[in-house]
């Protein structure tokens, strides 16, 4: 599914509306009515529960008039409160205004309201925040902030769900940020396409659950319109996972070989190896150093082990070149970095390796932090090549700091696939996968659970065993990132997020990848 900036939308409305020749009137009724259906379903509003529609003098205010006159068509009590006065809505927002009051639903001005007033007015079980829609601009202020505040403090208070229209008022459609202050909703009923904020920065908290609506937008213009990214979406996801042959055997499943571990971090080479062979490799070899081979040993049954060189303080040495490499070239895809340290030795050690590795390689955790400030060492690489780094890791390796790619995730992206030559998968809330082809996806699934040591190292293990069984780098970065957060969403449910931790991943992704019915 395309995601779209805010200019992209207003395009496709345009086109929508001047060459199809459907109302703007028609899409306005169809947004409200979604809406509607979200309060009386997904919110489980009881026949008789009360809404106050917070809403704003323009389309996104119209989307409310319409919601309004649903739900008091179906039992709702139902009050409609204006950010300005009713005779500065115009055009096919005034025309369902006027509706909204003709059906019984209440309308008052929120101008000519003391704060006390304003309050009282608002008490309902669900409030529909229709103040701003994706054209806002500046900073948020004066009586709207005021409603704004009030919603946030109603919600704070436990007094009533929110759910937004379009994009939260407040929240900047395009980059997630909020602009002074913004709504905090438990739903957001988003028209046509996902809108690029609700997927960035401070966008994901405050938009709650994200549900996209089809309000009639042809199919082929938005096929036909640029997007800013792509949503991984399950069916998708599902069909980039390879199909083995009925006559396979564990060679044609794809061989990974995993260069990970030191003394005190063999949980990560655990985690890479076990991963990859739950996401369907046929054989996992672990090459760890010497003196922590026996352990690995002990913690993986179906995975093999390589002894290799190590220095005195237990991580892999540069002796390793040679062995390391062998290792690397009787496989079909590398994971190299999980739990390697940073000993320099062993960074001296990654930094040969990467360029004179000709397969396909994830590159994660150490491995990138022996790369900080040598792109070159990833360009010079000819086989395809997945870094999957933090935004501090990412900072390091394009020179940036954690916050500047927090404050561009997507830019940075972009940026560092199209300047190093592989495809990035940026970790964090909304993963991004960029492409050198300048192809960006966003993984929805995932939860804050996942915040947890390990975690990243069971999505580099799953990465490699697609890259083994031969898809495409992007492909396996995003289809990995999808089941990844999944697998994530059900121990969640299963456990609990406060619970969650990286081996519940592993656990977790029979289900996961099991086809939905």
């Amino acid at each position: 599914m395309k995601v779209v900036t805010a200019a992209q939308m207003r395009e496709i409305d345009r086109r929508t509306i001047a060459e199809r020749g459907i109302a703007g009137r028609e899409l306005m009724e169809n947004a409200g009515r979604a809406v509607a259906d979200l309060v009386r379903h997904a919110v489980a509003a009881p026949t008789g529960a009360s809404a106050a529609i917070f809403a704003g003098k323009g389309n996104n205010g119209g989307d409310g008039f319409v919601a309004a006159r649903h739900l008091a068509q179906r039992g709702m009590e139902v009050r409609v409160i204006l950010a300005a006065r009713a005779t500065e809505v115009t055009g096919d927002a005034a025309h369902y205004l006027a509706a909204a009051g003709s059906g019984g639903v209440a309308i008052a001005e929120a101008t000519q309201m003391g704060p006390g007033a304003l309050r009282t007015a608002a008490g309902a079980e669900v409030i529909v925040d229709a103040l701003l829609g994706t054209g806002m601009s500046g900073e948020v202020t004066g009586v709207v902030g005021e409603m704004v505040d009030l919603i946030n403090d109603l919600r704070r208070e436990g007094k009533c769900l929110v759910v937004a229209v379009d994009v939260p008022s407040g929240i900047n459609a395009d980059t997630g940020a909020v602009c002074g202050r913004a709504v905090a909703a438990d739903h957001t009923v988003t028209m046509g396409l996902p809108k690029l904020g609700l997927l960035l920065g401070e966008g994901i908290a405050h938009a709650g659950a994200v549900m996209v609506a089809d309000i009639g937008f042809p199919a082929d213009v938005i096929a036909d319109s640029p997007c800013a990214a792509e949503l991984i979406e399950r069916e998708w996801a599902q069909a980039a996972l390879p199909a083995p042959r009925l006559d396979a055997h564990k060679g044609d499943r794809g061989r990974v070989a995993v260069i990970a571990g030191s003394v005190g971090m063999t949980g990560a080479a655990a985690l890479s190896s076990m991963a990859a062979l739950r996401m369907g490799a046929g054989l996992v070899t672990l090459g760890v150093p010497a003196s922590v081979n026996d352990i690995m040993e002990v913690k993986l049954t179906e995975a093999m082990t390589r002894p290799l060189p190590e220095t005195p303080e237990h991580t892999l040495a540069r002796a390793a070149y040679a062995a390391a490499l062998d290792l690397a070239h009787g496989a079909d895809a590398v994971v190299l970095g999980p739990g390697l340290s940073r000993h320099e030795e062993t960074a001296s050690l990654i930094r040969d390796l990467v360029p004179a590795i000709q397969r396909p390689l994830v590159l994660d955790a150490d491995g990138l932090n022996a790369l900080a400030g040598q792109g070159e060492l990833l360009r010079r690489r000819r086989a395809p090549t997945v870094c999957t780094p933090h935004p501090g890791e990412m900072g390091r390796l394009v020179g940036l700091t954690a916050a500047q790619v927090q404050g561009d995730r997507l830019g940075v992206a972009r940026r560092a696939a199209a300047d190093l030559g592989c495809v990035i998968l940026l970790k964090g809330a909304r993963t991004i996968i960029a492409e050198p082809g300048d192809r960006a996806r966003i993984n929805p699934t995932g939860n804050p659970g996942m915040a947890s040591g390990g975690t990243g190292d069971v999505l580099a293990g799953m990465i490699g065993a697609l890259l083994g069984q031969g898809c495409e780098a992007g492909d396996a970065a995003s289809a990995a990132a999808f089941f990844h957060g999944l697998a994530g969403d059900h121990a969640a449910r299963d456990r609990g997020q406060r619970c969650l931790v990286a081996g519940d991943l592993i656990d977790c992704l029979p289900s996961a990848l099991k086809p939905p019915t």
